[in-house]
């Protein structure tokens, strides 16, 4: 029996989102990522009785604003230029009567929040192994975004600007995945007019650069994404949250009234949700030092400890210069552990937590995104 035929019944009729040709967008459940005024929705590509692979497709209104049109352009021309396994396939953007419609592959898997929610539901959390698979996957995707160049080659200077537990995803087969391209910055030409210092995705999870008031002394390029990322490698190592210590807090807590900023600007403010305000967030940034990062991870073995060093500066001239480099040292530690660990280990070691939180943890206690991610279980038979 096809996806259409155990998801329809004769006593519901199917919704059609838009058509394509002689294809038909049948919408199976209406997602919650965002951001802004988009609404997403899981699809069944079907061309008469032939159904494709799902894919998710990203909508605006006609009256949704200028600027939410041209950003989702400007992802659309995006996804053009990207060519890597371990980003979501580009379908096209279409437009019909004013909506706008992004389509990319639907990713069924997990993401790196739901894998920190079964470490914290079962009490273990995941293997250096696993943090450095992840992370030397993600590594050579940002490798291939920040070396982007437009058709005269040119870099295009892309910043993703939302590496964050809910962007980052493992697919069943074990890819690595990276998402949510919607609020990353580029020099395309036509973009939206935008500056890199605007936050966006989990705040929490922002370098201090973003967290500064924008001057000229202050570079924000790819190396942002970086810290990003080391933020979400340490809390995956360590279960704790850099921005969120007590030591950070209580550093901060000494900076003098109105430091480091005074006000933020209206468009600065505009996408950011986060578990404190964004002025406490950034006085906590202001006072990033190595010595909390060794606290932090002192349980965490050698050479992985020396990248988390590395990728933590607050200094953007002190971390690595680009994500090649930390692929070459995350190549060295795997090299130096001489343990085989693929995408067969990573799917087993996610699948077993998986199974143990489930078994341990208290029932109402789930990941925020567990249904989200896996909705795409419930229409079609994945290979685990």
């Amino acid at each position: 029996m096809s996806i259409y035929d155990r998801y329809y019944s004769r006593f519901r009729k199917p919704s059609i989102l838009f058509s394509h040709g002689n294809t038909d967008y049948v919408v199976l459940q209406r997602l919650v990522l965002g951001p802004g005024e988009r609404t997403v929705y899981l699809c069944l590509p079907r061309t008469g009785f032939k159904e494709a692979p799902l894919v998710e497709i990203a909508t605006l209104e006609p009256d949704a604003s200028l600027s939410s049109h041209r950003r989702m352009k400007e992802e659309a021309e995006l996804y053009m230029r990207m060519s890597h396994p371990g980003i979501p396939r580009f379908h096209g953007m279409f437009k019909r009567n004013g909506y706008r419609y992004l389509v990319t592959d639907y990713v069924s898997g997990f993401s790196l929040n739901m894998a920190g929610h079964y470490g914290c539901m079962r009490q273990q959390l995941m293997s250096e192994s696993f943090i450095v698979y992840v992370a030397l996957g993600l590594a050579d995707i940002l490798s291939h975004v920040h070396t982007l160049t437009d058709a005269e080659g040119r870099p295009l200077g892309v910043i993703h600007r939302s590496i964050d537990p809910y962007s980052v995803l493992l697919r069943h087969d074990g890819q690595v995945m990276l998402t949510k391209f919607v609020s990353a910055y580029s020099r395309l030409i036509g973009r939206e007019s935008t500056n890199p210092y605007i936050l966006r995705g989990e705040v929490d999870f922002a370098a201090p650069e973003y967290l500064y008031p924008p001057n000229v002394y202050v570079v924000v390029d790819a190396r942002a994404d970086l810290f990003s990322l080391g933020l979400v490698l340490v809390e995956m190592a360590t279960g704790l949250q850099l921005y969120a210590t007590d030591e950070l807090e209580q550093a901060a807590a000494l900076l003098p009234p109105g430091f480091p900023m005074n006000e933020l600007s209206e468009e600065w403010l505009a996408e950011v949700e986060c578990w404190t305000s964004v002025e406490d967030l950034s006085r906590r940034a202001a006072v990033v030092r190595p010595e909390y990062v060794e606290q932090m991870t002192q349980n965490v073995s050698e050479p992985l400890r020396s990248i988390f060093r590395k990728l933590l500066r607050r200094d953007p001239s002190e971390r690595y210069a680009t994500a090649a480099e930390l692929k070459a040292d995350l190549e060295e530690c795997v090299r130096q552990w001489g343990k085989p660990y693929g995408p067969k280990e990573a799917m087993a070691e996610l699948l077993e937590a998986r199974d143990g939180a489930e078994r341990y943890g208290p029932p109402e206690f789930r990941a925020s995104d567990d249904d989200e991610r896996t909705a795409g279980e419930l229409y079609c038979e994945v290979k685990q």
